[in-house]
């Protein structure tokens, strides 16, 4: 006020222009003249004779609450409204404005909101829309519990949160590999009943190959999984917890309101330690907010279940990949099990696909082989025949029987011989190749010449190659051969001498 009086001053006693006296005072031009005018309506003469409150009291009047009052915006649905996709403060005002044409500018409604966010950062740091992210971690803490032989063991919490509903879900594994890792992934989006867009992990070893700030290497099968749901993993960057701020916030109320909480319990088995975490997460989820209305579960279904993507008709096969090297017997290793592929393959690198039933083999992304997954300890080698050149394709159709229908196939006692040479073996496949080469010998005979060399080669107990050749090479050197030629006289025409 003492302002404004100076100005009236120079205005009435010195008659000073408004530039001048925005000059001599260091108000602005438009402050000088809303003070002259505001005393010229409140009928301020001059002299003044009036104390600078009673002086401001006429120049300013206190406004009028029945005319100057505005209805406020309702900032915990707005906050709820942020949380779905595509919502904007640019159109929650604007539809704020249309339903209260006389409320608050722009400016005043978004101050508003950043005061209600400030008064519940716990839960309001960052705006995450619904349906868009899904964190995933596993706890710091582990549990207990007893197998059918009272040994103990410990069990690992897997925990995936919905950052816009807060949401949590949370399972015991027994392990941390990569198939509990995959599993407790599928469950969590089998509980939402849909899939987010984004799955934020950390860099553990089974979401990450390789580290990296800009360009993390992914596991292949968590690849896999991701496509399986159409989502994308984008792992938080390393030591940067806040990049997953609400899953270090679900861990802690997973460890604080579950794992604290069932610390005394005896668990006498993995399935009864599943079904009270099960329960103690479903009361979680049913608490009520300290400092906002209402629960994660309550949240999740009005503004989030809705928002996520359904899920594919067929849950994610888990599947192991392993990149090796064929072995020059064109077969593969796979946990102490081999199995076959084109013996072209041999020698190159290619790619294993495991899943629980099948074995899959690919090279340059194009499966080469398939195989139902073998279990059995005691059979190692898996092979294809349609995988083997053609000299491997028939010693592996050799067997006793067909060799014997071989051999019958140039007279009977063929056929027996073929069944003594396997007989006087240890195994019938240590005869397979004197069989082998016997046959092809046999092939130049006659048929009756044949079976009578072969009765002939058991009589004298001739089991090998070697000693079948010589038999046969004596039994034709003492034949005679008879030579037919036009100048050749036959015995007739010696009297039959």
């Amino acid at each position: 006020m003492d302002k404004a009086k100076e100005i009236l001053r120079l205005h009435h006693e010195l008659n000073l222009s408004q530039r001048a006296i925005s000059s001599a005072t260091g108000c602005s031009l438009g402050t000088v003249s809303n003070v002259l005018k505001k005393a010229s309506e409140a009928g301020v003469e001059y002299p003044i004779q009036m104390t600078s409150k009673e002086l401001g009291s006429l120049l300013y009047p206190p406004a009028n609450p029945a005319v100057t009052e505005r209805p406020e915006p309702d900032l915990e649905t707005i906050h709820k409204e942020m949380q779905r996709r595509g919502v904007t403060l640019t159109l929650l005002w604007e539809e704020y404005k249309t339903e209260h044409p006389d409320g608050l500018m722009f400016t005043q409604f978004c101050q508003r909101y950043r005061e209600f966010r400030k008064q519940n950062d716990v839960y309001m740091r960052k705006i995450y829309k619904a349906g868009n992210q899904m964190m995933v971690d596993w706890a710091g803490m582990t549990m207990a519990y007893k197998d059918s032989r009272g040994f103990s063991h410990e069990a690992y919490i897997f925990v995936s949160v919905l950052p816009a509903s807060s949401n949590i879900y949370a399972e015991p594994f027994r392990d941390m590999k990569l198939n509990s890792w995959i599993k407790g992934h599928v469950n969590a989006l089998e509980n939402y009943g849909g899939a987010p867009r984004i799955v934020v992990p950390d860099n553990t070893k089974t979401a990450v190959v390789k580290a990296n700030y800009y360009d993390p290497e992914l596991n292949k099968t968590y690849r896999e999984f991701a496509r399986h749901y159409g989502l994308a993993i984008i792992p938080a960057r390393p030591r940067k917890p806040k990049d997953k701020a609400p899953a270090e916030n679900a861990v802690k109320n997973v460890e604080n309101r579950v794992i604290a909480k069932l610390r005394n319990r005896e668990f006498l088995s993995f399935d009864e330690l599943c079904e009270a975490v099960e329960e103690e997460v479903h009361n979680l989820n049913m608490r009520t907010f300290q400092k906002m209305p209402g629960s994660r579960e309550q949240t999740f279904l009005e503004i989030e279940k809705h928002a996520l993507q359904p899920l594919p008709n067929t849950q994610y096969e888990y599947a192991e990949w392993k990149t090796v090297q064929a072995a020059f017997d064109y077969h593969v290793q796979f946990q102490n099990h081999y199995y076959s592929i084109p013996y072209m393959y041999a020698g190159k690198h290619v790619e294993i696909r495991a899943a629980s039933n099948t074995i899959e083999i690919f090279f340059n992304h194009e499966r080469i082989a398939v195989h139902i997954r073998e279990y059995d300890k005691h059979k190692r080698y898996v092979t294809n025949t349609d995988h083997m050149p053609d000299n491997h394709k028939e010693m592996v159709e050799w067997t006793p029987e067909r060799f014997v229908s071989w051999g019958n196939k140039h007279g009977q006692s063929v056929g027996l011989y073929m069944k003594y040479l396997m007989e006087n073996r240890e195994c019938p496949e240590q005869a397979f190749k004197t069989c082998r080469g016997i046959l092809r010998l046999i092939e130049k005979l006659e048929p009756q010449e044949a079976d009578r060399l072969c009765v002939l080669a058991i009589q004298r107990q001739v089991w090998t190659y070697k000693y079948f050749n010589m038999l046969l090479n004596n039994t034709t050197a003492n034949k005679p051969k008879i030579i037919s030629h036009e100048n050749v006289r036959g015995k007739n025409y010696y009297g039959g001498q």
